[in-house]
């Protein structure tokens, strides 16, 4: 990376070839998880696995493929085991794919974009959060970096709110969609709208948005092949942390004026270990790919975005979103009547951090330092120390409702030994004996009345004590499960 000029933020750069993915995440119903990847099969989505080597090619379009050898050598053993579950009731990220090769244009206030929807991959995860990836070629001819990052910023807009994002078309199939969530969800797939819980939204921004994840924007991963003679600026790798493709009037949009701070955010947001022929930037909105590479290098490096760094961003992307989950469902809580779900949120921060949160994922050295730019960009450290500081206030708030609870277990002992001690520890009546003569209790003096209503509270007391023992014990046994 170079200092920044003043011709810098109108130099435009040609590109060869663009293909971005847009991940959707969104919440399905926890009881209906095996209708949905049932359903899932149904409309010929393919369980994705490592050992099907087929697979190698039928999802990322006619020029590129995926090596699940390198995907299995780049993760770390109990990585692989979340990323790629082999068994439909394993733990983890359970993939299905299905190619498409949609075609479309997405009409904006400037010139429109063609494009090819190359395929589409559903994650059924583990916390009942799922993720959509749609996989996107842009197909217009003499296309220039401002196309590509106007093309991935409307098309991320899945509720257009602002008045620079509005305007905009989706055409696909002969179908126009004025927002890309009804084309998500009436064209690509309809089916996942009963599947999805909207029980926890009232006011919904958009269709499927969570609560805890307030975004109406979908997250882009890029790779873009510039051309030979191009030079890649500090301009142009602040313009795609940033998504800024054009501005109203139709010139190049750059967010920032300050050439100290755009070197500033670039020290934070791009990986430069192969510069200055291939960068990657990564932010809040976009994790992108910029190279002049070529032939067999150009086809490594998408391979590793539509691959390896696919992977691996998606699985901080979940981390950011399980940690978010946590801390909503946290702040939910009524204290002083939730015990269960108390013990339930313990035993999902619990469990998440002894089986899905890892510290290193991959044994490579561009793996780990990959790994290292998301947790800072989605700041994964800091939300999970929010998440323990919850663990260890969820803990305290348990032992104050299990010591009331003993409290009230003790008074209720005591008022029982205090009268049996009264009735020298003998509460029975010789009535009682052998057959009842239930016409007796008629005459029955003041104490053995008492008498009488000690043994059968104290009876239906332990009776109601055990039923309920037994019902948790249970609802925890089946509740085992809960987090696939």
């Amino acid at each position: 990376m170079c200092p920044v000029h003043e011709e810098d933020y109108n130099k435009e750069i040609e590109i060869e070839k663009s293909i971005t993915q847009f991940i959707f995440p969104f919440s399905f119903k926890k009881e209906r998880r095996k209708h949905l990847m049932e359903r899932l099969k149904e409309e010929h989505y393919t369980h994705f696995s490592l050992k099907d080597q087929n697979l190698e090619t039928q999802f990322y379009g006619p020029h590129h493929h995926v090596s699940h050898f390198d995907l299995d050598q780049y993760f770390l053993p109990y990585i692989e085991q979340i990323l790629f579950p082999s068994a439909h009731e394993s733990d983890g990220f359970h993939r299905f794919s299905k190619p498409l090769q949609c075609t479309g244009i997405l009409e904006t206030r400037n010139d429109p974009i063609s494009f090819e929807i190359l395929s589409i991959d559903i994650f059924i995860c583990p916390y009942h959060i799922g993720m959509i990836n749609i996989r996107v070629q842009q197909t217009k001819e003499k296309m220039v970096l401002t196309d590509t990052l106007d093309f991935m910023n409307h098309f991320r807009v899945l509720e257009p709110k602002l008045a620079e994002q509005k305007g905009s078309k989706v055409c696909v199939d002969d179908q126009v969609y004025e927002k890309v969530q009804e084309l998500i969800f009436y064209h690509l797939c309809p089916f996942l709208v009963s599947f999805v819980d909207e029980r926890e939204v009232e006011d919904a921004a958009y269709f499927g948005s969570l609560p805890y994840f307030v975004d109406e924007r979908m997250y882009v991963i890029g790779y873009i092949s510039v051309k030979d003679f191009e030079s890649i600026n500090d301009v142009h790798l602040y313009r795609v942390g940033n998504v800024n493709g054009y501005d109203e009037r139709g010139r190049i949009h750059v967010a920032a004026t300050n050439p100290s701070y755009i070197e500033k955010i670039n020290k934070k947001q791009v990986y430069d270990r192969w510069a200055p022929h291939t960068y990657y930037v990564t932010s809040d909105h976009v994790f992108c790919c910029l190279t002049h590479e070529k032939d067999d290098q150009e086809e490594v490096l998408a391979s590793g975005m539509l691959g390896q760094h696919y992977y691996n961003l998606l699985l901080h992307f979940y981390y950011k979103v399980v940690l978010l989950k946590l801390s909503y469902e946290h702040s939910l809580l009524r204290f002083q009547k939730d015990e269960d779900e108390i013990e339930g949120l313990i035993s999902s921060i619990s469990v998440f951090s002894a089986k899905y949160l890892f510290s290193e994922i991959s044994s490579r050295t561009e793996g780990q330092e990959f790994a290292e730019k998301f947790k800072e960009v989605f700041h994964i450290d800091s939300i999970y120390m929010e998440v323990k500081e919850t663990l260890l206030s969820l803990y305290q708030n348990q032992e104050k409702l299990i010591d009331k609870r003993h409290n009230y277990l003790l008074f209720i002992m005591t008022i029982y030994t205090v009268i049996s001690g009264i009735y020298g520890m003998n509460l029975v009546i010789d009535d009682w004996k052998g057959s009842i003569h239930w016409h007796r209790m008629l005459h029955y003096s003041f104490f053995e009345y008492i008498s009488l209503l000690i043994a059968i509270s104290g009876i239906f007391i332990g009776l109601g004590m055990g039923i309920a023992a037994v019902i948790k014990l249970l609802t925890r046994w089946m509740k085992g499960n809960q987090f696939m």
